[in-house]
């Protein structure tokens, strides 16, 4: 899904801010976490194609709040994206495209590589394990589904990627 469909999906659920978005994805999006780099530009090329309204929120003291709204336009353009066609899995993964080539490297540093990536995976495990009880306690059956589907996807990596090793070894 393009960042645009996300701030639109997250809109759907009533106005929010550039930082609330942020916020919202920082904690519950395991798949993708938008940076405020991506948002904001994103935000405007909604506003300037009339799928989102500004309103801006004065404040004392600090500056002023640009809360974000989805238009009619905006809601009818996300509910036809939920529905598309579904688009092929993207199996660029940096680490594959690395071993495609790793023929070049001294078998020790191969090995290396692979302890490395199998080390990272385990740290991905680690934090998605913290956040766990967040995301059974407080999200929905589609949140929960994500979730579980990326920890079992990184531990399949995991276990293939240390059989790999263990044979090359």
């Amino acid at each position: 899904m393009e960042t645009d469909q996300m701030i639109l999906g997250f809109l759907m659920s009533g106005p929010k801010s550039g930082y609330k978005i942020k916020h919202i994805t920082g904690k519950l999006m395991m798949a993708y976490n938008l940076s405020l780099n991506q948002i904001y530009p994103a935000l405007r090329k909604l506003e300037a194609g009339d799928l989102v309204k500004k309103e801006v929120v004065f404040q004392t003291g600090k500056p002023n709040k640009h809360v974000y709204s989805v238009t009619e336009k905006g809601s009818e353009m996300f509910l036809k994206s939920l529905t598309a066609p579904p688009t092929p899995i993207d199996y660029q993964l940096d680490f594959l495209t690395r071993v495609f080539f790793f023929r070049f490297l001294p078998e020790d540093e191969m090995i290396s590589q692979f302890e490395h990536e199998i080390s990272s995976l385990e740290e991905q495990l680690e934090d998605l394990d913290h956040i766990k009880d967040d995301a059974v306690q407080f999200g929905d059956e589609n949140g929960r589904f994500v979730y579980q589907t990326i920890v079992r996807m990184i531990q399949m990596l995991k276990d293939t990627y240390s059989s790999e090793l263990e044979r090359r070894r």
